[in-house]
């Protein structure tokens, strides 16, 4: 079993899910699926089931993935689990916005086919997709949320969706699906770069180098550990790049007048 391939696999199966593009998912659909939805009552056994509720759906709704992370929790000969995290903002009719902190849990299993000519094979199916959205957590809270009445319900966040995603390695050998509106700046740290976002900080195997090659139109090089969304700087002092979360980001000194430019011609 691949396990590699799969948390690539997932992310891209759950990306287009939320680009309502079911196709991939119904792909690799075991055929005795169960799928346990977020909502109450969402629970559906088997592929026909599901695949025909699928096809029943018309809704107006568009959906945007942010901060999407796939890691593999555990794996046995023929079996894997695979946990996807990211937030997602749902787009309704009357231009509102509500985001969720969602998990899909994906069970990976091999199941043998014969193809025509009678030679066998093994592929990995899912036997299990399991959706949760996350409750607000109160700071006082350990593990039961104790004060959950006391906090506001959902509440409305940024109108704009993301116009591109980022796709980086992570250091724990997972897969990070970024929107480049919410990635501040990157560092670089020894073997290793820290991604710095709007709600979350990542750690990936990928050099800052590697990072700019891949995308030199969300970042700007403003020293030789640093990488800055230009979007996200506030102002430029002598030789640093305050960005809009307070954080400070050194600028070359040699290149400070260059790179000021810079900053200023792509904001």
């Amino acid at each position: 079993m691949n396990t590699s391939e799969l948390v690539s696999k997932s992310m891209d199966i759950i990306v287009h899910y939320y680009q309502n593009d079911i196709q991939p998912f119904v792909d690799v659909m075991h055929e005795e699926i169960d799928w346990y939805g977020p909502c109450e009552g969402q629970i559906i056994h088997s592929k026909k089931l599901l695949t025909q509720t699928f096809a029943q759906e018309d809704n107006p709704l568009t959906f945007e993935t942010i901060d999407m992370k796939s890691s593999l929790l555990w794996k046995e000969r023929d079996t894997c689990e695979i946990l996807v995290t990211f937030l997602m903002d749902t787009f309704y009719p009357d231009n509102k916005v509500i985001r969720c902190d969602q998990r899909i849990l994906l069970n990976w299993k091999e199941v043998w086919r014969t193809d025509e000519d009678g030679h066998r094979s093994v592929e990995p199916k899912i036997r299990t997709c399991f959706i949760a959205n996350a409750i607000p957590m109160d700071g006082r809270d350990m593990i039961y949320p104790v004060h959950f009445a006391d906090m506001p319900v959902a509440k409305m966040f940024s109108m704009t969706p993301a116009v591109k995603h980022l796709t980086i390695r992570g250091r724990d050998n997972s897969l990070l699906y970024l929107a480049d509106n919410e990635v501040l700046h990157v560092k670089s740290v020894g073997h290793y770069t820290e991604i710095y976002c709007v709600n979350n900080t990542y750690e990936s195997s990928e050099g800052i180098s590697a990072i700019q090659e891949k995308y030199p139109d969300v970042f700007l090089r403003i020293h030789k550990s640093h990488l800055v969304n230009p979007a996200f700087v506030q102002s430029v002092k002598r030789y640093e790049a305050v960005m809009t979360d307070g954080s400070s980001v050194p600028i070359s000194t040699r290149k400070y007048a260059a790179i000021r430019r810079q900053i200023t011609d792509q904001k």
